[in-house]
């Protein structure tokens, strides 16, 4: 018994070494993961016995205040709206940026939040960007409960979360990173400016993008921040057949100004 338990080791760093990286748990015959379960109390002991790098630790303790609501969890909850998502099953979440340095930052976030720390890599589309990404289901579940959607958000119902509405403080944060994400603030004539907000949402769902963007609206006049009607304009048709449409408003001449101010432009 003695003998088998000292030979686990070496069977880990022989894997390992055909392999050309450290053995992972799709790559470990099954008798030889239950045994070093049974010897060692779990796989990624054995591997650090065998000097081997332990990758995907499961996290499950988090610092006391990680579930409660604050504005950094505002902030990832309108991350998660608009440039990120979390995946349909919530074994993590992702976000996108063509500027690193917003990624960083969200980092920066999630580990003073969590003590999460995610992994970079390329994004897609057109032009230089960003992937990064966080695998939990402790931390997503959590999110998904709080009223983050899971899955393409273009294809599901969803709406700002009454926590966020009901805290102006909350609000404030929300509203600064979703305009960031998706909004553009650009010369309307010499001496002013104009900031508008779109979202693309399934022609199946419109109703709900607009329902969704009225919310947003209706955070702004927290702020005494008016906008325009929205308006529907030309989306897409996606490769699967599926049509999108692309749901706007401005703010009004007033607001811009106030945006700035009460808001912040991160921009």
């Amino acid at each position: 018994m003695a003998k088998k338990k000292e030979n686990i080791p070496s069977q880990l760093r022989s894997i390992s070494d055909k392999l050309g990286h450290s053995i992972k748990r799709r790559d470990c015959p099954y008798r030889l993961y239950t045994e070093c379960v049974k010897h060692f109390g779990s796989f990624n002991k054995a591997k650090k016995l065998a000097g081997l790098k332990v990758v995907n630790i499961r996290i499950t303790s988090f610092p006391k205040d990680a579930f409660r609501l604050d504005t950094n969890l505002a902030m990832i909850t309108a991350y998660l709206t608009a440039d990120g998502h979390l995946y349909k099953d919530l074994k993590g979440f992702q976000f996108y940026s063509k500027d690193k340095k917003t990624l960083e930052e969200l980092d920066r976030i999630l580990y003073k939040k969590f003590r999460l720390k995610g992994k970079y890599g390329e994004g897609t589309g057109y032009g230089e960007a960003y992937r990064y990404s966080i695998f939990n289901r402790i931390i997503s579940k959590f999110l998904n409960k709080l009223g983050v959607p899971s899955g393409n958000k273009m294809f599901i119902a969803f709406d700002i979360p009454k926590w966020v509405k009901n805290n102006k403080e909350f609000s404030r944060e929300y509203l600064k990173v979703l305009f960031y994400c998706e909004g553009s603030k650009y010369k309307h004539s010499k001496n002013t400016y104009q900031i508008k907000i779109n979202f693309n949402k399934s022609e199946k769902l419109l109703d709900d993008g607009i329902k969704f963007m009225r919310s947003v609206q209706e955070l702004l006049k927290i702020f005494d921040i008016d906008a325009t009607n929205i308006w529907i304009s030309k989306g897409n048709i996606r490769k699967d057949g599926e049509i999108t449409k692309q749901i706007n408003f401005k703010l009004k001449a007033a607001g811009n100004d106030k945006f700035i101010k009460e808001i912040g432009w991160l921009k």
